[in-house]
């Protein structure tokens, strides 16, 4: 007589088996087929095999890749990338010195990063007088401000930027602003909420809701960019966050920040509006962010953008090529 229980059972494990190790079977052809780090790969593939479901559970979380090229669609990637690069941003650039034609090439290739002549550049490494400088450009601002920062505190320094994005909005200047979610993770939804109400567009990016239980806390977006018109940037390793001014306790906070006014200024809008078609599925290509800039300085500057779901690693390839090419030294800071 049959035990239909047990053949039940006996069912169940060799449907569960099947359904299991072709998950697992499944996810081992994506991992190889990602393109991803060889090393990566097989620290997966080995966690797969010799983890059940734990493994399972964890490349769920952790492992899943979050490539831009695959979120954004490459299609419009190429579009936003090469349509404003080619039609706005071509110059001549003859006069690239011979020892770094190489790191430049590179970067054009692997980036479509252009080297842009004739821009003026100011470097700040004090908190006090990068925040002046952006709050004396931000009041100038006539058509639009895009402002992208890791970490945008709802302390004095934050609350100061945020009351002059509102002013400027209050003006009829577009305002777009990316915070990144993690880096923002405790600063109240009402800081950010004072400026939609004001009219200005305001994004997260990856937004998550269990920072400690999700791959995307892996992905997140240190980018600190300003821009102004189209004319005048900002880019560098300064958030906005009193730390920034007034440093700890035990010390002050030493960090590089930079003004771009200039042709180059292209790199970091196109930079910046990656990013805002990633968070809000907007192409924005129109060329009044692209303005034709007259030459306002002397500087050589390239706008090199890298990040974990890129497909390359470009600014490690650019450090190592740099490092590789030193004829008698080389200076490192971090």
């Amino acid at each position: 007589m049959i035990d239909w229980n047990i053949l039940v059972s006996q069912i169940a494990t060799v449907a569960f088996d099947i359904v299991y190790f072709g998950a697992i079977i499944s996810t081992i052809v994506v991992i190889i087929l990602d393109n991803r780090n060889p090393v990566k790969t097989m620290a997966w593939i080995l966690i797969l095999l010799f983890l059940p479901i734990v493994g399972l559970v964890f490349y769920f979380f952790f492992g899943r890749s979050q490539r831009r090229e695959r979120i954004i669609g490459q299609k419009s990637y190429d579009r936003l990338l090469k349509k404003p690069m080619a039609e706005y941003m071509a110059q001549d650039c003859s006069d690239v010195p011979e020892e770094y034609a190489r790191l430049i090439q590179l970067f054009q290739h692997t980036n479509q990063a252009f080297p842009f002549e004739g821009n003026r550049i100011a470097v700040y490494t004090e908190g006090y007088t990068k925040l002046q400088s952006l709050l004396r450009e931000l009041q100038k601002a006539k058509q639009h401000i895009h402002i992208e920062y890791y970490i945008f505190e709802d302390d004095a320094i934050g609350r100061l930027v945020r009351d002059v994005l509102i002013e400027k909005a209050s003006q009829g200047v577009e305002v777009r602003v990316i915070y990144d979610d993690v880096g923002c993770w405790h600063v109240p939804n009402r800081f950010f909420e004072e400026m939609r109400n004001a009219g200005i567009e305001v994004r997260s990016f990856l937004k998550v809701r269990f920072p400690l239980f999700t791959s995307r806390v892996n992905y997140r977006n240190h980018r600190k960019i300003v821009v102004i018109d189209g004319r005048i940037g900002f880019v560098g390793g300064m958030n906005l966050a009193e730390r920034y001014m007034r440093g700890f306790s035990w010390g002050i906070w030493r960090d590089t920040h930079i003004l771009i006014e200039g042709k180059a200024v292209h790199g970091l809008q196109t930079a910046f509006l990656l990013d805002w078609y990633f968070v809000d599925r907007t192409l924005i290509t129109a060329s009044r962010y692209f303005p034709k800039i007259e030459s306002c300085g002397s500087s050589l500057v390239q706008v090199v953008t890298s990040e974990p779901i890129g497909p390359w690693k470009e600014i490690m390839q650019g450090l190592t090529m740099a490092i590789n090419g030193a004829k008698k030294y080389f200076y490192m800071q971090t």
